[in-house]
């Protein structure tokens, strides 16, 4: 069963990007398992992450290789960032909503109008 894991990472969206940069995560690109991809920025200036997943195996499996990329660049935090898990009921496929806001990387607007991070221009 599909998963959505939400992630209060405690990162920067500078850390985030180093974090992506060391990983090799490309835009658009997707590891095994990995369905959408989501990184927003809170009001406090930091990155929460919202994944759906095929599987919490996979889910845990890449928030380990995370984990040790933050490690090893020095942006580990002295708590794990708390990450909630809920079955995924429905996972949708959305076709791109025009919009004058900034498509989110490797997600586009579509599935952010969607979830409701972005409100879609007329």
């Amino acid at each position: 069963m599909a998963v959505c894991r939400i992630i209060e990472t405690g990162a920067t969206p500078e850390e985030y990007e180093q974090v992506r940069s060391k990983l090799g995560v490309e835009q658009g690109s997707a590891p095994p398992g990995g369905l959408v991809h989501i990184a927003a920025i809170g009001e406090d200036g930091k990155v929460r992450v919202i994944d759906v997943w095929e599987t919490r195996q996979q889910a845990e499996a890449w928030g380990d290789q995370v984990q040790r990329v933050r490690n090893d660049l020095g942006l580990a935090t002295s708590a794990p960032p708390a990450i909630t898990y809920l079955d995924a009921h429905r996972v949708l496929s959305v076709q791109e909503v025009p919009s004058a806001n900034k498509p989110i990387e490797g997600v586009g607007t579509s599935v952010a109008a969607f979830v409701g991070l972005v409100q879609p221009q007329s």
